[in-house]
């Protein structure tokens, strides 16, 4: 699916991501869009984002959902992921 759709299936118009810090201050490679309200976190690599920016109208995003136990519980992670083209189509 293309960026328009992956929004739509994560029913957001928009995503603000955010530079995920650790515990000790440290910027990492991933990116975080927080519904505190819902308890969702939509993840993207910063690699993942750059491929879309540098392709907006790619066609092989999706985004995987896990379960995962944060300090205030449990919370849905949805990790968007981009696969790589096929070489071959039969």
């Amino acid at each position: 699916m293309n960026l328009s759709e992956l929004k739509f299936k994560l029913g957001h118009e928009s995503l603000n991501f955010n530079t995920v810090v650790t515990s000790t201050g440290e910027q990492t490679m991933w990116m975080k869009q927080w519904d505190n309200t819902n308890r969702i976190a939509v993840l993207i690599h910063k690699d993942t984002l750059a491929k879309i920016r540098a392709t907006p109208n790619m066609a092989s995003l999706d985004f995987k959902e896990t379960v995962k136990q944060g300090a205030q519980g449990e919370y849905t992670a949805r990790t968007i992921v981009a696969y790589a083209e096929a070489e071959e189509t039969l």
